[in-house]
C-alpha cells in the first residue's frame, strides 16, 4: 500500500508499453460497487474494471484478467507482509462498509481534516485515502460506529450492566451491516472470483 520511501506508481506495463492507472479513491470505490452488481458476470466485471483503471489499451482477455488482479491485489487490498512472529494490529475490515458508511466517511473526513471527499473525486489516490480512513481518531462518527458494531455486550446481571447491554444492542440494530456488505467479505469475495477466473483460464475455459 502507500509508502513514504517511493512515489506512488501511476503506471502500469503491458506487453512492454506503459499505460496510465486511474487509481483515484472514487474510481476504486466504483470497483467496489460492480464486485455487488449481481447482473453482471465475473468476466464482464473484469472487462469494465480493466477499462476503468488502464487508461486507453486495448488487449485480450487473460492479459486483462491478470492485470486486474495485479491491481487488486498491490494496489487496492494491499499485499500481504509476511508474518514475522510480531503482534498485527487488528484488522476492521468486518465492521464497515463503504457503500452503506458513505454518508460517515464523507462527515469524518470533513470533521478530521477538513477534506471534502467530493471535491477530491479524480484527484485522491486510493492508497491516501485508505491511510486517512485508518489513521482517524474514535471522535469522529465513523470511529465510533465501528467501535458499536466491534463492541462485546457487557454479560453482568448489575443494573449498569443490563442498560449498558440494551443500549449496545439498540445501537448495533441501528448501524448492523447487511449480509456481505462488509469491506472484508467483499475482499474475500474478489479473491475468491480471481481464483475461479484464473483456473479457467488455465484450463483453457
Amino acid at each position: 500500500m502507500l509508502s513514504l520511501k517511493q512515489k506512488l506508481d501511476d503506471t502500469i506495463t503491458i506487453d512492454g508499453v506503459a499505460y496510465n492507472l486511474d487509481l483515484s479513491f472514487d474510481n476504486v470505490l466504483r470497483w467496489y460497487d460492480l464486485m455487488n452488481d449481481k447482473s453482471i458476470d465475473d468476466i464482464g466485471k473484469v472487462e469494465i474494471a480493466f477499462d476503468m483503471f488502464v487508461v486507453d489499451c486495448e488487449t485480450d482477455i487473460k492479459i486483462k484478467l491478470y492485470t486486474v488482479q495485479r491491481i487488486i491485489d498491490e494496489y487496492v487490498v494491499g499485499k500481504q507482509e509476511p508474518n514475522d512472529g510480531s503482534a498485527k494490529p487488528p484488522d476492521q475490515k468486518q465492521y464497515y462498509s463503504f457503500d452503506k458508511d458513505a454518508e460517515f466517511i464523507f462527515a469524518s473526513f470533513l470533521q478530521e481534516y477538513g477534506i471534502d471527499l467530493l471535491d477530491q473525486q479524480g484527484i485522491m489516490r486510493w492508497e491516501k485515502f485508505v491511510a486517512l480512513l485508518n489513521g482517524m481518531r474514535d471522535k469522529t462518527k465513523f470511529r465510533q460506529i465501528i467501535g458499536i458494531r466491534a463492541a462485546e455486550l457487557p454479560t453482568g446481571n448489575d443494573e449498569y450492566s443490563v442498560k449498558e447491554r440494551e443500549r449496545l444492542q439498540e445501537l448495533k440494530q441501528i448501524y448492523a451491516l447487511d449480509k456481505n456488505q462488509s469491506v472484508e467479505e467483499q475482499d474475500a469475495a474478489m479473491d475468491g472470483m480471481f481464483k475461479s477466473l484464473v483456473n479457467m483460464a488455465k484450463k483453457g475455459g
